[in-house]
C-alpha cells in the first residue's frame, strides 16, 4: 500500500508517493508563475495550481511503476494565507492574493481601529498584518465588491485543490488558524471578528481537524483511482513540523524555503505579551505551535542568484544546482562577510518586528566586496533574523534541545553551520529532506486508518541524517554582529525612517 501527498508551495507544486515506511517511491515537480501588478502586489492563477498538480500526479504515478489502485489515500499541504474567491462551481473569480502580497495595509489599519491588536491576538494567535487572509478578503469587499458579492467561498490553496478533487468546500484547523478569522481557543471561526468587520462567515469553507477522511475522489481530471481517499492535510509549516518529528515539548524546527518558518510544539495556546511571535493550530489534533515567520530568506538568496549570480547560473554544469556553486563562494568569504551586513526585509519584516514598511538593507558595501561576500551576508543576515525569534521563544518558556532544519535551505551544509554558530545550538537535518510532504503523507496514512497514532508515526519515520555543532568562538563573534544588526534596525524604526521612505517613494510613483 502507498499514500500520496500533494505539496503546493509558493513557486510550484510537487506530488510524492510514499510507502508506509516513509520512503519516497516517486515524485514530480512543476513551477508556476507569480504576477506582480505593482512591486508590493503578488498574485497567482488558481487554475495554474490545478493544471500543474495534475501534471505532477500523472508523472509521479507513471514514474512509480505501481498500480494507481494501490494508492490508498492522498493529503494536500500548501502555502498558507494565500486566498482565492470562487463561485458555487468552484471557478476562480480573480487571481489569488498570495501571502507575500502587501496591498492591504489600509485594511489592517481598519482591523486595528475596529477590533484592536489585543483582541485579534487573544482570539486568533496572530498579529495584524497584510500577511494574513482576512485583510485580503476585506480588500475584495472594498475594492472589488462585485467579486466579493459573487464569491461563494474564499479558499486557501489546499482548499481549492480539495474542492477540485472532491467537490467539497473544506479546510483544516491548521490552515484556518492562519486566516485571522479563526478562534484557536474554541477551534471555530470567530463570529465576533466577522461581525465587526462586516464579513460573511458563510463564505469560508468548513474547518476540520487534520487527518480526517473527507471522501473519495470524484474528479475525472487526475490519474488517481476514484476510490482513493482524500484526507484533510495541513498548512505547509505545520506539516513540515510533523514531518521532522515536532510532536512533543522542546522540539522546534526551521523550514527555509521562500521564507523561513520557525515552529515549536505546544500543548496549549501560548501567547506572547509583546505579540512578537504567533500561535496557530498544529497538524496534530489537540496541539498548537508557537510560530515565527521570516518572509524573505530563501527568496533573498534567489533574488541575488537571479540578479547578481549570472556566473553561477552560467557556470553550473548540466544537472548541477547553481546553489551548490553559491555554497562554494560563501565558504571563500570569512565570518562577517568582510564587513557586509544584510537585513532581509525585502517584502517588509515579519516576526518579531511585524513592520510592513521595512526594507531590505545592505550595509557596509564597498568597492572591495565580491559576490562571495554578498552571498555570505545573505546567509548570515537570515541567521540573525532566526536568532531574534528563537530568543523570543526562550523568553516564552521554550528551550530548544536542537533545531530541526527542513526545506531547500537545509541542503546547504555551510548555511546549516552558520545557523548553528549564530544560534549557539545544535542543528539537525533528517534523512527525508521533504518534511512537508512527509507530514502530509503521515496525515494521509493516519486518516485512512493505516497508522493508529499521528505522533508515533512521525517519531518512527523521522530519522537523522546529519548534525552541525556550534563553535564557541564563532558564536561569540557572531553575537557581536547580531547585536549590531538589532541596534541598526531599531535605530531606523525608532526614527520612523522606514515609513518616511515608503511615503517618499509613493510620492515619486504618483508623479
Amino acid at each position: 500500500m502507498f499514500v500520496a501527498s500533494l505539496d503546493l508551495g509558493t513557486t510550484g507544486c510537487r506530488t510524492y508517493i510514499f510507502d508506509l515506511a516513509g520512503t519516497i517511491i516517486a515524485s514530480d515537480y512543476q513551477e508556476w508563475e507569480s504576477f506582480y501588478p505593482t512591486p508590493s502586489y503578488v498574485e497567482q492563477d488558481a487554475n495554474a495550481w490545478w493544471n500543474s498538480i495534475k501534471k505532477t500526479i500523472e508523472a509521479a504515478i507513471r514514474k512509480s511503476g505501481i498500480d494507481k489502485t494501490e494508492i490508498v489515500s492522498v493529503s494536500v499541504t500548501n502555502q498558507r494565507e494565500t486566498i482565492v474567491p470562487v463561485d458555487k462551481e468552484g471557478i476562480p473569480l480573480h487571481n489569488a492574493l498570495v501571502w507575500q502580497d502587501r496591498r492591504t495595509t489600509e485594511q489592517c489599519n481598519q482591523i486595528k481601529e475596529k477590533i484592536g491588536i489585543e483582541k485579534i491576538y487573544e482570539t486568533t494567535g496572530l498579529t495584524i498584518d497584510p500577511y494574513f487572509s482576512i485583510s485580503k478578503i476585506m480588500w475584495f469587499k472594498e475594492k472589488k465588491p462585485e467579486i466579493y458579492n459573487k464569491a461563494h467561498k474564499f479558499l486557501l490553496v489546499a482548499d481549492y485543490i480539495i474542492y477540485k478533487l472532491t467537490g467539497k468546500f473544506v479546510t483544516d484547523h491548521s490552515n484556518a488558524s492562519r486566516t485571522m478569522l479563526f478562534d484557536i481557543n474554541n477551534l471555530k471561526y470567530s463570529e465576533f471578528i466577522a461581525s465587526e468587520l462586516e464579513l460573511d462567515i458563510d463564505k469560508m469553507p468548513e474547518a476540520f481537524e487534520s487527518g480526517v477522511d473527507i471522501g473519495e475522489i470524484i474528479s475525472d481530471e487526475t490519474d488517481f483511482d476514484k476510490k482513493t481517499l482524500v484526507i484533510t492535510g495541513a498548512g505547509d509549516q505545520q506539516s513540515a513540523a510533523l514531518g521532522v518529528g515536532v510532536v512533543s515539548p522542546g522540539e522546534i524546527k526551521c523550514t527555509t524555503g521562500t521564507g523561513s518558518f520557525i515552529l515549536a510544539y505546544l500543548k496549549e495556546p501560548n501567547l506572547d505579551p509583546k505579540k512578537r511571535v504567533l500561535c496557530s493550530c498544529h497538524a496534530i489534533p489537540g496541539a498548537w505551535v508557537q510560530e515565527a515567520s521570516i518572509f524573505t530568506s530563501g527568496a533573498s538568496l534567489r533574488w541575488f542568484r537571479d540578479k547578481i549570480g549570472h556566473a553561477e547560473i552560467m557556470n553550473a554544469e548540466e544537472g548541477q544546482d547553481p546553489y551548490e556553486l553559491i555554497d562554494i563562494e560563501v565558504q571563500k568569504s570569512p565570518m562577517g562577510a568582510n564587513g557586509l551586513l544584510f537585513i532581509p526585509h525585502l517584502v517588509g519584516a515579519g516576526a518579531p518586528h511585524w513592520n510592513p514598511y521595512a526594507k531590505g538593507i545592505l550595509f557596509g558595501l564597498s568597492l572591495g566586496h565580491e559576490r562571495k561576500d554578498l552571498y555570505r551576508a545573505v546567509f548570515e543576515g537570515v541567521a540573525y533574523e532566526l536568532k531574534k525569534n528563537v530568543e523570543v521563544f526562550k523568553e516564552l518558556g521554550i528551550e530548544p534541545r536542537e533545531l530541526l532544519l527542513t526545506g531547500g535551505g537545509a541542503r546547504s551544509d555551510i548555511w546549516n553551520q552558520i545557523y548553528a554558530d549564530v544560534l549557539g545550538i545544535t542543528c539537525v537535518r533528517n534523512i527525508i529532506e521533504e518534511a512537508t510532504s512527509l507530514g502530509a503523507a503521515i496525515l494521509a496514512a493516519s486518516g485512512a486508518g493505516l497508522f493508529p497514532d499521528i505522533s508515533k508515526a512521525a517519531e518512527s519515520l523521522c530519522k537523522v541524517d546529519k548534525k552541525w555543532l556550534p563553535n564557541e568562538n564563532r558564536h561569540a563573534y557572531y553575537n557581536k554582529i547580531y547585536n549590531f544588526s538589532c541596534d541598526f534596525y531599531d535605530l531606523l524604526k525608532s526614527h520612523n525612517l522606514y515609513k518616511s521612505f515608503d511615503d517618499l517613494t509613493k510620492i515619486i510613483d504618483s508623479d
